[in-house]
This record gives structure tokens, sequence and C-alpha cells, in this order.
């Protein structure tokens, strides 16, 4: 119970723009209202202090139920921001997936294929994503690519993700999210100490947008599903 209103009172405090670290508490507001491009800029530089420079600071995860457009998304994404192409079984998206690869690369960025080893060798992309239910298949095709994420809901998966020398852990779910598969928020002080225990690089994702990336890649890098949004054009109208 102690830990519990521990974690709150630092959560509390974050979400306020203060940092509680070894050194004691400081204020990390920024003294102006910023753009959404320029928190997401600023996150993007952060997090890179906490990642090897073969990894993006953060990580834009596309959704055919939630972004109908991934194409516009990615074209607004600030430097530092790389791809996880997800097509859930979708013909419509598999076909899609070879243009989004094609823009990724003509814009510099990390793209990886979600679930599909086989699509990300057709299409050459960087890597895969491997959900963790496909730990076996990421055991054995794994060393195919150049980098390899697996998500991480629970210590277990984490401890997987570790085992499997994966590049990278997709940590969620970080804040309240309304995704279906979101499940109970850890909280950013949960996020740090996961992060700081991990044994690999770490992102965060669930709930994240312009106005509380910068707070999440203080500890780690980040990724988000609509959270980029803000940054196309239309949707700021």
């Amino acid at each position: 119970m102690i830990a519990v209103r521990a974690d709150r009172f630092q959560d509390n405090f974050a979400l306020r723009g203060y940092l509680v670290g070894q050194c004691g508490v400081s204020h990390g507001a920024m003294k102006h209202v910023a753009s959404p491009a320029r928190k997401f800029r600023n996150a993007a530089r952060l997090a890179s202090h906490h990642l090897p420079s073969c990894l993006p600071a953060g990580l834009f995860l596309t959704d055919p139920a939630r972004i109908p457009d991934p194409a516009k998304v990615i074209a607004s994404l600030p430097p530092g921001i790389g791809v996880i192409i997800r097509h859930f079984g979708k013909e419509t998206e598999i076909r899609r997936a070879g243009h989004l690869v094609e823009q990724c690369r003509r814009e510099d960025r990390i793209c990886l294929i979600g679930a599909d080893p086989r699509l990300a060798r057709a299409l050459d992309a960087d890597g895969v994503h491997w959900p963790a239910r496909l730990a076996r298949a990421a055991h054995q095709q794994a060393r195919d690519f150049a980098l390899n994420t697996m998500s991480a809901h629970n210590p277990s998966e984490l401890r997987l993700a570790l085992l499997q020398k994966m590049d990278a852990a997709i940590v969620s779910t970080v804040f309240a999210s309304a995704s279906a598969s979101a499940g109970r928020p850890l909280g950013l002080a949960r996020f740090a100490r996961i992060s700081a225990r991990a044994g690999l690089p770490v992102y965060g994702l669930g709930g994240i947008d312009h106005s509380n990336a910068e707070r999440v890649s203080r500890f780690g890098g980040f990724a988000s599903v609509s959270g980029f949004q803000e940054l196309v054009p239309e949707a700021q109208d």
C-alpha cells in the first residue's frame, strides 16, 4: 500500500511538470505553451539519450481501425520517429504496407513490420515487431533482421523479450488509453522503474501524446498509435 501511494505521489508530481529523481525534486514544465510538433521533437531528443543509436527515439504504430490514413501521419512525424506497420491480417493493409515501407525509406525512417516476418522480408523492412505470443518464431527468425522489438504487458513478457535478445521492448500501458487492449495504467513512476531495471531498451506505450511524451522520454523511448495524429494538419482544424 505504501508503494502504491508513493507511485501516485510521484505520478501527481510528474503530471504537474515535476520530476522526482536521486537529487530531489525539480520542475520540468516549459515556461510557455509549445506546439505538439515541438513537444514531440523535444521528446525525441530526450529519448535519444536513453537508447542506442540504431533505435529510433519514438515509434508510431499503425492501426487500421483507428488510423485511416497512416501515410499522412508518417509524413507529419518529426525526425527520429520510426514506424511499426500492423496489418492485423487485413488484405488491404497488407497491400498498403509496401507503399508505407517505401515512404519510410524516402523519409529515412526506421520501419518494422508487426507480427509478420515473411512480409518484412518481402518488403525489405528494417525488422519485425513481435507480439510476445510469437516468441518461438522470434527465437527462430529474429537473427534474420537488423532490428527486433517485442511487446511486454507484464514482467514475464518483459523477461521473455530480454531472453530472446530483442533490441527493445514496448511496455504498455503507461497512461490510461481508449484502446480495447489497454490494461490498467502503470503510471510514470512504475514505468521509470521498469525502464531502469529491464536490462534492455524500453518504449512506453499507452495514452501517450504531445502533452506527456516529454515526461516518458526522460526514462526511455515513447510509442503511440493515435497521439501522432495531432501532427496532421487536418486534425488541428
